[in-house]
């Protein structure tokens, strides 16, 4: 669960995505792994395809039907049966979000193939479609947190952006929509339940979201040495007991101010 001051950010907003996406990857790999008797390969793709350009549909399809079915059942029933207004903003924004995430896993289906032939060539080629990596699916959804839009907590007949004089731009159906504007999370409020990161330690090389400089909001950091003692070049002597050497090293350790 979010804490009060979260909820509708775009933050929410990508880990909905993320969650609806995961759910329909995992349960369409399982499926495919033949793990699943109400599920299986997409066997609409069976004998089809191209026989003058040289391939046909074949091998096993990645089914994402029932893996999408699944996922709005595991994930958008309890937020419309738990839900007294069905025309709250915040509502629709998660059933939107949870869509989006699915459709990703839709979009980024690709075709591999194998080939047939005699000595190795590629006479004729069997393809079959296939759910990308995870990891390309979760790019794709941070590019649409980084560009999410703002919607208005006031639903009318449909959603509308936020901004009035955007409003005649539509909202894409793989678009993540928030409600709320996020929080400042680099200053620690227990009212908010907000950590802040004063504190934390971070990597003073780093360009990414663990480096020093995006991860410290700013402030700059501390850097201190630690000393750190461990057993090292073990040798087993005859017999029988284990000889070891006392290795120290010190550590720079940054932590942001």
């Amino acid at each position: 669960m979010f804490a009060p001051c979260c909820a509708g950010t775009k933050e929410v907003a990508f880990v909905s995505a993320v969650t609806a996406a995961g759910v329909v990857h995992a349960v369409t790999r399982w499926c495919s792994a033949g793990n699943g008797t109400e599920c299986s390969c997409d066997g609409t793709l069976r004998h089809g395809g191209s026989a003058s350009q040289g391939w046909h549909w074949g091998g096993c399809s990645d089914d994402i039907h029932y893996g999408m079915s699944f996922s709005r059942m595991f994930l958008d029933l309890p937020l419309r049966n738990g839900t007294g207004r069905s025309g709250s903003g915040l509502l629709a924004m998660n059933l939107h979000n949870n869509e989006a995430g699915r459709q990703a896993v839709a979009k980024l289906m690709s075709v591999d193939c194998r080939c047939h032939g005699v000595s190795g060539s590629c006479a004729v080629k069997t393809c079959w479609k296939t759910m990308s990596s995870f990891e390309k699916i979760g790019r794709f959804l941070k590019d649409k947190y980084e560009n999410s839009i703002q919607i208005s907590d006031r639903l009318k007949k449909k959603l509308r952006r936020k901004e009035k004089s955007q409003r005649k731009i539509p909202i894409g159906k793989e678009d993540l929509l928030y409600v709320n504007k996020s929080p400042n999370y680099c200053v620690a409020d227990q009212q908010l339940g907000i950590a802040g990161t004063q504190g934390r330690e971070c990597n003073r090389t780093s360009q990414g979201p663990e480096g020093c400089s995006l991860l410290c909001c700013g402030r700059g950091y501390n850097t201190r040495v630690v000393r750190h003692v461990e057993r090292c070049e073990c040798k087993f002597v005859w017999c029988c007991y284990v000889r070891c050497r006392r290795c120290e090293t010190m550590t720079d350790v940054h932590t942001c101010k």
